[in-house]
C-alpha cells in the first residue's frame, strides 16, 4: 500500500506539480503533505508501515488545511513544504532511517525546508518545478522498490549506477514536461479565476 501511494503521489507531483499549484492549490499541499508524512515515517521507523501511512494522512490533512489558513504566507509555506519533501526524499534515497539515520533524515528535511523557504521567494516557478520533479522521481523509485524489492534497477543499495540514472531521467522528464506546459496551465488558471469572479459577481 505504501509503495502504491508513493508511486501515485510521486507521478502526480513529478508531472503536475506546477499545475496543481496554479489550479488546485489545496491538492498540491495535500500531496506534498502526504509525501512528507510517508517519508518522515519511513525515516523514523525504518519502514513504510502503519506509522508512515498515518503520518502521511496527517501531513495531507494539515498542509491541505494550511493552504486556507495561511493564504497570505503561501509562498513561504510552499518553499518549506517543497524543500522538506526534497530533503526527506534524498534522505530516503540514501537509506537514512531508524533511530540515528532517521534523526539525520529529519534534520535534512528541516534544512531542505529552510532552504526552500528562501529560494522560492526569488525563483518561484523554477523552484516548484525542480523540487516537485526531484521529490516525485525519488518517491516513484522508492515505491517501485517497495513493490518489487528483488529488482535491482529500483534498489540504490544493490543496483549500482542504474537506479540513480533512472531517477535523474525521471526528474528531467518531469522538469521538461512542466516547463513545456507553463503557458497553458497559467491560461487555464486565469480562465478559472475569471469564471469564479463572474460567479461571485452574479451572486
Amino acid at each position: 500500500l505504501a509503495g502504491f501511494l508513493l508511486i501515485m503521489v510521486g507521478l502526480g507531483v513529478l508531472g503536475y506539480g506546477l499545475f496543481l499549484l496554479y489550479g488546485l492549490l489545496p491538492l498540491f499541499y495535500a500531496l506534498a503533505g502526504l509525501g512528507i508524512g510517508l517519508l518522515l515515517g519511513e525515516a523514523l521507523t525504518g519502514n513504510f508501515g502503519l506509522i508512515a501511512i498515518v503520518l502521511g494522512i496527517l501531513g495531507a490533512v494539515i498542509l491541505g488545511a494550511a493552504s486556507y489558513w495561511l493564504e497570505p504566507y503561501r509562498r513561504i509555506l510552499l518553499g518549506l513544504s517543497g524543500g522538506a519533501l526534497v530533503g526527506l526524499a534524498i534522505a530516503s534515497w540514501f537509506g537514512l532511517d531508524g533511530l540515528v539515520g532517521g534523526f539525520f533524515g529529519a534534520i535534512l528535511g528541516v534544512i531542505g525546508g529552510l532552504i526552500g523557504a528562501v529560494v522560492v521567494l526569488s525563483f518561484f516557478d523554477p523552484f516548484i518545478i525542480a523540487s516537485s520533479a526531484i521529490g516525485g522521481a525519488i518517491m516513484v523509485m522508492t515505491g517501485a522498490h517497495l513493490i518489487l524489492p528483488t529488482v535491482n534497477l529500483f534498489d540504490r543499495s544493490t543496483g549500482g549506477f542504474w537506479p540513480s540514472l533512472i531517477t535523474l531521467i525521471l526528474a528531467l522528464i518531469g522538469v521538461g514536461w512542466q516547463y513545456s506546459n507553463i503557458a497553458k496551465w497559467v491560461r487555464t488558471t486565469q480562465w478559472v479565476q475569471a469564471l469564479d469572479a463572474v460567479r461571485e459577481r452574479d451572486k
